[in-house]
């Protein structure tokens, strides 16, 4: 175990911080121009972006009136809760928080462990046609989701579970919901970029020690990837926590509804827009405390993966 302590200090990775021009040319006035155009549309781009979440916050707060003003007033004349109390009357935040936050668990949980382990067996158990595997994953990226729905509904209304077991129909269950999203060729690709700059030498050492793979893996290798893989999961859990298309194809049962669904009834009721803006806020609170404190994470893993998420 001295000779794998040892490697294992000398795995560490550091980052060194990189700019798009050197401390020399920024300078030069034509540099100046170009990071002053693109601060310029960096402010533009995030008016864009932010102003469709202000206008739903200052609609939560609106009556039907001011929602439906012509000419439209920004700023609401009373502030007042009550659109929130209506919200919570009408939609069971409780129960369907729950379920979207049982869901995202499941799903981040799985995804992880099998990414991980799918990855770590790519990159150093030298799997046979690996590359080829690899490729199929890569592959897998470039289809849309849309193109996938109807096989993966086919799949979970007659989900085979064993040779001469009959076909279970996992439609209006759980599991329709958390089987789909716990395999991630993208979560795959990035581990294993990330593996490869493990040295091999580490798992020498672990192997020398008489440590079997399991033990290598889940006591030394799956340690050091804890940076990415907070990336990750805050990742998947945005992504399942504001799913709504596959939920709505495959849940009929309101007993199993996420909130995003939950929100959605509000909508087919007829309630008012400024109702349904104060639960879509509601909604969006993990979001944001997910932001608020993993901000610079989510910030290293958009650099890292390439990526806006």
């Amino acid at each position: 175990m001295e000779k794998f302590s040892e490697s294992l200090q000398q795995t560490k990775i550091k980052a060194r911080p990189r700019g798009l021009f050197s401390p020399q040319e920024r300078k030069k006035k034509s540099i100046k121009w170009v990071l002053a155009l693109g601060t310029l549309f960096l402010i533009l781009g995030g008016i864009l972006t932010i102003a469709p979440i202000v206008w739903m916050v200052l609609g939560s707060f609106k009556t039907p009136a001011e929602i439906y003003s012509v000419p439209q007033n920004y700023i609401p004349k009373d502030f007042s809760f009550s659109n929130y109390e209506e919200a919570l009357r009408l939609v069971s935040f409780g129960k369907y928080f729950l379920n979207s936050l049982f869901m995202c668990v499941c799903v981040v949980l799985g995804q992880l462990l099998i990414s991980s382990m799918a990855a770590y067996s790519l990159t150093k158990l030298r799997v046979r046609f690996a590359g080829g595997i690899l490729l199929l994953f890569m592959t897998s990226l470039m289809v849309p989701f849309e193109v996938l729905v109807i096989p993966l509904y086919l799949i979970m209304k007659f989900f085979p579970f064993g040779p001469g077991v009959a076909n279970v129909n996992l439609i209006n269950t759980y599991w329709a919901l958390i089987l789909p999203g716990i395999f991630s060729a993208f979560s795959i690709v990035v581990l294993k970029d990330f593996y490869d700059s493990i040295p091999n030498e580490v798992i020498y050492a672990a192997r020398i020690d008489s440590c079997t793979e399991t033990r290598i893996f889940f006591r030394f290798i799956l340690p050091m990837t804890k940076p990415i893989m907070s990336i990750l999961a805050i990742f998947s859990f945005v992504t399942t926590w504001n799913s709504f298309f596959w939920p709505l194809i495959v849940l009929n049962n309101p007993d199993y509804y996420p909130l995003v669904l939950g929100v959605q009834r509000l909508i087919d009721t007829g309630e008012p827009w400024n109702v349904v803006m104060a639960a879509l806020v509601l909604s969006t609170i993990p979001s944001i405390i997910l932001l608020v404190f993993f901000q610079r994470t989510i910030i290293r893993g958009i650099a890292y993966t390439g990526i806006y998420g």
